[in-house]
């Protein structure tokens, strides 16, 4: 499904927004969200602790309805979860009692694709994510790095429109989450995904997004959207990180700025 249209909107949030209705009284967590996420775009999303980040994409993923307003994907309402938004998660949601293959295999089997193409989908995405010597092993065995990169082949193996990442790296070491940016935007240009990206890492999404938008404290609205090219600097590169210079040092204080206000 269109994945070769660059450009044309797959997801529109159309003035949304999520009230929690608790003991004490509603919260409301996102407000007047409008929206538009284009085919083969890598989209960054950053704000402070608690400003909605989660529950916007949670309700992009389908898990959650908005109070007001409408989420459409390619025109259509989202009325649930669906094989053609892959997530995941800061916590790898893998089944233990599964090997890494099984795991990256899960969704189309479920999906009743044929055994030998998912033979075959398995081994691309697992090699994809580097893992194919891993296959056979328990994902207990697994570091958190390699956990993640199984979580990642397991969407990636749906082949989905859009891929959701709420902070994925976020519980790993300074080096294997360098590694993992790489492996992301390698594979972003490689399958010219669209991908939708939550992080609390101000240089993480500068060196990832091709836009970035900046959403406020609770209630959280966007208060600021920035179109990017850092991250095809690092694309080519010999050590596979983005180029800082003037520019993105101005962007990172304009940034900092809107968060901290």
């Amino acid at each position: 499904m269109g994945k070769e249209k660059n450009g044309e909107i797959i997801i529109d949030v159309q003035n949304v927004g999520l009230t929690y209705e608790t003991n004490s009284r509603p919260i409301t967590a996102i407000e007047n969200i409008n929206l538009q996420i284009k085919n083969g775009e890598f989209l960054c999303v950053l704000g402070p602790s608690g400003c909605g980040k989660s529950t916007l994409l949670k309700i992009i993923a389908g898990y959650l309805k908005p109070t007001i307003g409408s989420c459409l994907m390619q025109g259509e309402p989202i009325i649930g979860p669906d094989w053609h938004r892959g997530v995941v998660f800061q916590s790898p949601t893998l089944y233990p009692w599964m090997s890494v293959r099984k795991n990256v295999e899960y969704g189309p089997r479920m999906r009743g694709i044929p055994k030998n193409d998912i033979k075959q989908i398995g081994n691309h995405f697992l090699q994809q994510v580097d893992l194919i010597d891993y296959s056979d092993k328990a994902t207990f065995e697994l570091s958190g790095g390699m956990k993640q990169r199984v979580a990642l082949a397991r969407a990636l193996a749906n082949e989905p429109e859009v891929i959701l990442m709420d902070e994925p790296f976020g519980a790993l070491d300074a080096l294997t989450r360098v590694n993992m940016q790489t492996l992301i935007r390698n594979i972003w240009q490689k399958t010219n995904s669209t991908i939708f990206m939550i992080t609390h890492d101000i240089d993480e999404a500068l060196s990832l997004g091709t836009r970035v938008i900046v959403m406020s404290k609770n209630p959280g609205k966007i208060l600021k959207e920035f179109s990017l090219s850092f991250t095809y600097s690092a694309i080519g590169s010999k050590n596979g990180r983005v180029k800082v210079g003037e520019e993105y040092m101005r962007i990172k204080e304009e940034i900092l700025d809107i968060i901290s206000q």
